[in-house]
């Protein structure tokens, strides 16, 4: 639950106090889970001031989605725009949602657990 609580802070900062821009996906980044390889997007995009920014998304696919070139819209905070997001369910939203099912569900089986013998 706290991990949940706190990767909804951060994307509900990024959300109230953040710039949108169009990034590109520049490249992916793979990574292993189990017996999977996941491939992030490597978006660039352009901060306010015209400062070139580079980050890797936080969500994935097995085959590299989006495409190299494609246009995305990114939302970023000015004060640290390496804490940027592809502005989508997945990418904003997903992860704390799916951490907080999981955690509501934990707790909900160990409180009946305490009171169903």
């Amino acid at each position: 639950m706290v991990g949940s609580l706190t990767l909804l802070a951060f994307r509900l900062q990024v959300l109230f106090f953040g710039k949108a821009a169009k990034g590109s996906v520049v490249g992916h980044e793979s990574r292993q889970s189990d017996d999977s390889t996941f491939h992030l997007p490597v978006i660039s995009f352009a901060d306010e001031e015209g400062r070139p920014q580079r980050f890797t998304s936080v969500a994935g696919a097995t085959g590299k989605q989006p495409a190299l070139g494609t246009m995305v819209t990114v939302r970023y905070l000015p004060s640290n725009p390496r804490r940027a997001y592809i502005s989508t369910f997945l990418h904003m939203w997903a992860a704390p949602v799916a951490l907080f099912l999981l955690g509501a569900v934990g707790i909900a089986a160990c409180v009946k657990g305490w009171f169903v013998k």
